[in-house]
């Protein structure tokens, strides 16, 4: 009767002990002592910064630094009777003091684009993408405030994405590239913090940035204003994570513009 409960627990203790991911290993490092807030809903419309903290291999400590944008913004045009050499060297001048305002939030370095005319979304799928969820953990989004050039510092959770397959996947370039859905009426319902829309032209048919095997991309989402729990999962494309459990202001779901549910 003993070794029949020793084996009932063992069994119980097994199933629920949390599966090892890629992620585990991973150390975001930021200052503890940051003051974050929550990021109030459609506060980031006047905001710069992307969600997008890392792309490459698999590191032990990450810094919580962002890529100011992933498609850079066509510079200004030169000053009348202002050379190519002096267009340039003012260029670098005014770059350079831009990141040492910025540098301690966000990355100096920009993200190669490529472009394509493949259709993309429909190979990003969960047999070639591994998504890791840590919501209960609490990082710093940054975003900078376009007016008056402020550091914004949201509460935030971390979003680790592995490229798992034998291909060097392209990664459309996707304002909402990491989408958070909850269940809402039996479904899940896509859900933003802003009820604003940017419309960008001038792009290639399908611009991308590349994702060699086993590299790692890690993305923030910011915590939304607490309410009721209910089941969330985040998608990349047409890849799901694993189903979670998140806090929820009912409002936000409310106020959605739009209504589109998961696949």
């Amino acid at each position: 009767m003993k070794f029949l409960f020793y084996s009932l627990t063992l069994i119980v203790f097994l199933s629920c002990k949390k599966e090892k991911t890629f992620a585990d290993d991973i150390v975001l490092s930021f200052p503890k002592d940051e003051k974050l807030s929550f990021q109030k809903f459609n506060e980031d419309g006047n905001q710069m910064g992307t969600s997008l903290i890392y792309i490459g291999k698999d590191s032990s400590v990450i810094d919580v630094k962002y890529y100011k944008y992933i498609l850079p913004p066509p510079p200004p045009p030169p000053k009348k009777n202002e050379n190519a050499e002096e267009y340039t060297l003012a260029r670098k001048k005014f770059e350079d003091s831009i990141h040492n305002v910025y540098k301690d939030f966000f990355k100096r370095e920009t993200i190669k684009i490529l472009e394509t005319k493949e259709e993309l979304y429909d190979s990003l799928i969960d047999k070639k993408l591994s998504i890791i969820v840590k919501e209960k953990d609490t990082i710093p989004l940054y975003a900078i405030n376009y007016e008056t050039e402020e550091i914004k510092k949201y509460k935030a959770f971390p979003v680790f994405i592995k490229n798992v397959s034998t291909e060097t996947l392209k990664i459309p370039v996707d304002a909402k590239s990491v989408a958070l859905y909850v269940l809402n009426d039996n479904r899940f319902q896509y859900i933003r913090n802003s009820d604003y829309y940017t419309c960008i032209t001038g792009l290639a048919r399908n611009p991308y940035f590349e994702l060699k095997p086993n590299e790692i991309l890690i993305y923030s989402f910011p915590h939304l204003k607490k309410g009721e729990k209910r089941k969330a999962k985040i998608s990349f494309f047409k890849a799901k994570s694993k189903e979670f459990e998140i806090s929820v202001d009912g409002e936000i779901i409310k106020k959605q513009r739009t209504h589109s549910y998961l696949q």
